[in-house]
């Protein structure tokens, strides 16, 4: 089962958090994840992207929502289908009080459910850590304390996928 991971990184901190987003997807049963940060290439690769199970999204949060690279990404790549596939979505922020990782979350959901995506969120139902309901939120000044969320989210994404079969 392959795992896609799509972001936009420009100081690292998303970077840093989609690595252990995909160490996670490993550990949950993913026989390959690739990482596409659209800073070093803004049209990953399709075939490698439609042939995945599950595709999961990161953004840093800008205004309350997500990076424009990402959004442009969603936007102008019609050719990419992503149907069926198992989607997820986390944000890095600067604060926790203002920041609006949450809305970039929410943002990323509709753009998946939009392009007919299935939505993962473990919110409370798998037990601690708690996974912010829709997805993962990061401070910047915190991530390394998060690691682990961010594993189990991967972790948690890869399973289910596995487990209902897309």
């Amino acid at each position: 089962m392959k795992v896609g991971i799509i972001y936009y990184s420009e100081t690292g901190t998303t970077e840093k958090c989609a690595k252990w987003v995909a160490e996670g997807a490993k550990k949950g049963g993913a026989d390959e994840v690739r990482l596409f940060n659209l800073k070093d290439d803004d049209n990953p690769d399709k075939e490698y992207l439609e042939s995945c199970s599950a595709l999961i999204f990161g953004t840093p949060t800008y205004v309350a929502n997500m990076c424009w690279q990402l959004k442009k990404w969603f936007d102008t790549r019609l050719n990419v289908n992503l149907a069926g596939k198992l989607g997820g979505a986390f944000a890095t922020e600067n604060s926790p009080f203002g920041g609006g990782g949450e809305q970039a979350v929410m943002t990323m959901i509709t753009h998946m459910l939009v392009k007919g995506m299935m939505v993962y969120s473990s919110g409370m139902s798998y037990g601690r850590p708690y996974i912010i309901h829709m997805g993962p939120t990061i401070v910047r000044d915190i991530a390394d304390e998060r690691q682990e969320l961010c594993e189990v989210f991967g972790e948690r994404i890869a399973a289910q996928a596995e487990k209902i079969g897309v």
